[in-house]
């Protein structure tokens, strides 16, 4: 926050005629409120760069701005409410010179000193300038502020062209006041680019054909559908081969949009993929610091512009009719979510340096039916110092890809292969909301709440929307003709601990049955379709006996809780009823409600599950 006497006042020798101009770079996203002077707005959830001050009277308004990464959007805040009066949707992911122009009472807009918007003329007699420069306490401005200048008058685009890059003096005509600021954080030199490590990769870049991204991608297309959110960490050079794919889509390619958000990788994807041209419309967002799986999704969320989201992991490679056929899919009804990825298939567009020998002897025989694949292995000297790409451009838009898929996900076709598209059957439908590649409406998943931004570290953030989404009543639906292709790469040390600990958290948000169970699978207990029984007959037992068994649901729910307890310490799973404190009275009471259950005669997966953990 700039320091300056002027804090928490109106500035009201200021009336109705003014501008502020400053040179900022953003580094959160704002709540994008509807432009409206009839429907009030929120005071929290904004990144102030001058923050709200109220109006006194009925007849005046103080005027705030927010800058986020996803736009800007200008405020007056009356003696009673704050409308949102001029919004201005737009990725900024650079440094940019902002005005904010008041003339008499009518706001105007004008970025890197080009006009872009006007709102309605204010219905107060009064408006003044907020002293609250840079923000104010709980309500901080995040990101870099070069410098805050306050005019007196209505400067014009030709003023803002000719002094927004000039050092002032400080004796300007109407020149009311400037606050220079060092930035909050301090703006990283721009990196040198590296030396072309891969023409095959650069000749592929520059090939892209389409109009160029600018710096700051303006929110101007109303027709965008379908809006793809991918997520990057460090995964140059396939994240390059994933955006080749989408340039063939049969989708039209002015209705997509595809946002992609480098969450702060130190690899080579900010310098290959920030200033790339494709058919599409482009939209690169970079972190400057990792928000991690849920927030960097919400971002995409809060960025898009198409009623219909699909995420996609950055290491995907699609075909042609993907996009296509999510739409059409989405079509329907309005509740539907729709999954590809239990049906991916794994290839090998690239040798690492961490791949061994054997990893590499193992890519050689997959590709030996594709000649000019096999012939860049033969050519490749190991061991290498860079990713060495196998596939190129051409082999996506030949769909090379597709003869060196290879299936080798048994957990996923353990359930593809025994339950239907719609998963009926199937006690865990939201398993299926995998981010790889998944589609829902933006307005369902933004009723849900987004993605919980708890979950920080790998794993459950996004079986967790899944299960909120499905207690709201969401369909799912495991396509096979959504198939995606997931470029394999090295992994980092294991998430077990991270999971576990994220597990966890799922189980403390949703202390259901239906979450608390998954530990019988992962600790081994029970595989998945056994698992899938166990809950289908406890809740039957439930619901056909609801008194006779209460002291037995209690204790149920208490070895499912011991159990990921222990998981946090250990696999393995000996003397489970010793680890949750069962005396000898508990183990007999448990015992007599078996032999009870089991005398029904309809819970045999059930009480076989009980009596395992009763012998552990």
């Amino acid at each position: 926050m700039l320091g300056n006497s002027l804090n928490g006042r109106l500035l009201t020798k200021l009336e109705n005629t003014f501008t502020f101009e400053f040179w900022v770079m953003p580094e959160s996203v704002h709540t994008i409120d509807q432009q409206s002077r009839e429907k009030p707005v929120e005071v929290g959830g904004k990144n102030y760069i001058i923050g709200p001050a109220q109006g006194v009277s009925d007849n005046d308004a103080g005027v705030s701005v927010s800058v986020g990464i996803n736009g800007i959007t200008v405020y007056e805040h009356t003696n009673k409410n704050m409308y949102a009066v001029l919004v201005y949707e737009a990725i900024i992911n650079d440094l940019i010179h902002i005005a904010v122009v008041y003339d008499e009472r009518e706001p105007q807009l004008f970025i890197n000193g080009k006009f872009v918007k006007k709102g309605e003329r204010s219905p107060k007699t009064y408006v003044y300038p907020s002293g609250r420069i840079g923000g104010q306490t709980g309500l901080f401005f995040n990101g870099d502020i070069n410098e805050i200048r306050l005019w007196n008058h209505c400067r014009t685009e030709q003023n803002l062209q000719d002094n927004m890059n000039k050092k002032l003096t400080g004796n300007e005509a109407g020149l009311y006041g400037v606050w220079p600021t060092p930035p909050v954080n301090k703006q990283k030199p721009q990196r040198k680019n590296r030396k072309k490590q891969n023409s095959r990769i650069n000749k592929d870049l520059s090939s892209s054909k389409g109009k160029q991204n600018e710096k700051l991608q303006v929110n101007e297309n109303g027709d965008i559908e379908v809006s793809i959110i991918i997520p990057s960490l460090n995964k140059y050079p396939l994240n390059l081969l994933t955006l080749f794919s989408l340039e063939y889509q049969t989708f039209n390619p002015s209705k997509m949009e595809v946002i992609f958000i480098d969450d702060a990788s130190t690899d080579q994807t900010e310098e290959k993929v920030k200033g790339y041209k494709p058919p599409y419309q482009f939209k690169y967002i970079r972190n400057k610091k990792n928000l991690g799986r849920a927030k960097v999704r919400n971002l995409g969320i809060r960025s898009a512009r198409g009623s219909i989201l699909i995420f996609l992991d950055a290491e995907m490679i699609t075909e042609p009719d993907f996009v296509e056929r999510h739409h059409k899919l989405h079509q329907s009804k309005s509740k539907l979510i729709i999954s590809g990825a239990m049906h991916s298939r794994v290839i090998h567009s690239c040798i690492f340096p961490e791949f061994t020998k054997k990893d590499i002897n193992k890519i050689s025989t997959i590709s030996k039916n594709n000649k000019e694949i096999y012939s860049r292995i033969i050519d490749f000297k190991y061991p290498c110092k860079e990713p060495y790409p196998l596939l190129e451009k051409k082999d996506i838009e030949k769909k090379v890809f597709k003869n060196l898929g290879v299936e080798v996900y048994p957990w996923f076709q353990l359930i593809t292969r025994h339950f239907p598209a719609d998963l009926e059957g199937f006690a865990f439908p939201w398993m299926a909301f995998l981010t790889g590649n998944v589609s829902i409406r933006k307005k369902f998943i933004i009723e849900a709440g987004l993605f919980d931004e708890d979950f920080v570290k790998y794993g459950y953030e996004d079986w967790e929307i899944g299960y909120r989404l499905y207690k709201m009543g969401a369909k799912y639906i495991v396509r096979n003709d959504l198939i995606t292709y997931h470029q394999e790469h090295p992994v980092g040390e294991s998430k077990w601990k991270e999971a576990i600990n994220n597990l966890g958290l799922f189980m403390k948000k949703h202390h259901d049955i239906d979450v608390l169970i998954l530990g019988l699978e992962i600790s081994g207990l029970a595989d998945l379709l056994t698992m899938n029984k166990v809950l289908s007959e406890y809740k039957l037992l439930i619901q056909s006996h609801p008194e006779r068994f209460l002291k037995f649901q209690e204790k149920f729910i208490f070895i499912l809780e011991t159990i990921l307890l222990i998981l946090q310490i250990d696999i393995r799973h000996i003397n489970i009823l010793g680890a949750a404190g069962f005396s000898s009275d508990d183990r007999k009471e448990l015992q007599e409600d078996i032999n009870s259950i089991k005398a029904l005669k309809k819970f045999t997966n059930l009480t076989s599950l009980l009596e395992k953990i009763m012998n552990s």
